[in-house]
């Protein structure tokens, strides 16, 4: 088994969450990279021998067919592959009938390395470790102010929320001469200060917690936000992660967007540019040149097949769908009145999923050099994507 993609766990995740065991039937073993399988050998014919003391029949019997079919996947390696190994193993039951279960084995090189050594028998996979894998590795923060008041947004992936907002009390500018007018100044200063204290405070409660903020970009009209960068309010170990002040002509969520649009170049890593610019690519290619992107499902799939393709930009939410799939030439296509396959005309047909697809075009991908991108749904982009199909490539050059 080679190593999968972090879309691919995922999807492998999703299918182990569903399965279910009687009692402790289930076995969970995470090999991390340079472990010697002969010591993880002996240690499952340890566990293979402390089974027999079970004193459910039933549960004995599966437990230890269970640890036999891993020794024997066990096999198939030399050696622990460059990020380890995990092993789910059990009797799986599909309904209520005691002694009806069966033995299923799936084998995951995962994307990143795993670092410790786990066997555990549960009623569940125990699949903490490999989720940890699919979690976002850099979160971004961005607070929006002015003197009226301030949200705190956090970037995480292709999308944003709005974690805290206040208002201040701080009153408008007052015009009036003499002495009051003084007064009425130094009063204001004051609020203004005791606004940023609690804009201070509120910002460390929502943001420290988060230990993969990675940068905080500080965001407004006016200016408010340098006054609040550079005084105090701020704990030290945020104000370090503070990576530049963008101007806004707005605050509210409207700023937070408008702020997370300009930051492009102090964020360029962050994910949720990434697939913006795929698909805004996308876009320009269309309106100079169309001949040169392909979109729907068929036209990239035989994009893929003369290896035209050198960028594609997919949409999530396409392994969610139920697909048609030819069985004489492989191709996928979405079900239409049409029988017949619409790259070889065959009849055979037959019901896929989604996931099926976009395993495939990964696979196909990889094998022609094409960048992939996988776009979330539940944004701008990904709603645009989803008019062209949730599918489109940009062509290396141009095909009929």
């Amino acid at each position: 088994m080679t190593r999968v993609s972090k879309l691919h766990l995922k999807r492998l995740l999703k299918e182990l969450k569903s399965k279910r065991g009687w009692g402790t039937e289930l076995i969970s073993l995470y090999i991390p990279a340079g472990r010697n399988l002969h010591e993880v050998t002996r240690y499952l014919r340890f566990e293979y021998s402390q089974a027999a003391n079970i004193k459910d029949k039933n549960t004995r019997k599966n437990v230890q067919a269970a640890i036999k079919s891993i020794l024997q996947h066990l096999k198939l390696y030399r050696s622990t592959p460059e990020n380890g190994l995990a092993i789910f193993c059990g009797a799986v039951s599909y309904g209520n009938v005691r002694g009806e279960e069966k033995i299923e084995l799936i084998a995951i090189e995962p994307p990143e390395p795993i670092t410790s050594f786990i066997y555990r028998c549960s009623s569940e996979f125990y699949l903490e470790p490999l989720e940890a894998q699919l979690e976002e590795k850099e979160v971004y923060a961005v607070i929006v102010m002015d003197r009226g008041g301030a949200a705190i947004a956090v970037i995480k992936g292709a999308s944003y929320k709005i974690v805290d907002e206040l208002n201040s009390d701080v009153p408008s500018k007052h015009r009036a001469g003499g002495q009051s007018q003084r007064r009425f100044e130094r009063g204001r200063e004051e609020a203004v200060k005791r606004y940023y204290v609690r804009l201070g405070e509120h910002a460390n409660k929502m943001l420290l917690p988060i230990k993969e903020l990675k940068h905080i970009i500080i965001a407004g009209p006016g200016d408010a936000k340098e006054e609040f960068a550079n005084g105090d309010y701020l704990n030290y170990m945020l104000k370090q992660k503070v990576i530049g002040l963008v101007d806004t002509a707005y605050t509210g969520e409207t700023g937070v967007r408008e702020a997370i649009y300009k930051s492009r170049s102090l964020l360029s890593d962050a994910r949720i540019y990434k697939e913006r610019e795929a698909v805004q690519e996308v876009f320009e290619r269309l309106s100079k040149d169309s001949r040169l992107v392909a979109y729907g499902i068929v036209p990239v799939e035989k994009a893929l097949l003369v290896r035209a393709a050198d960028r594609l930009v997919v949409l999530e939410s396409l392994a969610d769908e139920v697909l048609a799939r030819c069985n004489s030439c492989g191709f996928f296509f979405k079900p239409d009145r049409s029988p017949r396959c619409p790259q070889c005309g065959g009849s055979d047909i037959a019901e896929a999923k989604g996931e099926e697809f976009l395993e495939k075009i990964e696979e196909e991908a990889a094998q022609t050099k094409a960048t992939l991108v996988i776009v979330t749904d539940k944004t701008e982009w990904g709603e645009q994507l989803q008019k062209l199909g949730g599918i489109a490539a940009i062509l290396r050059y141009a095909i009929e």
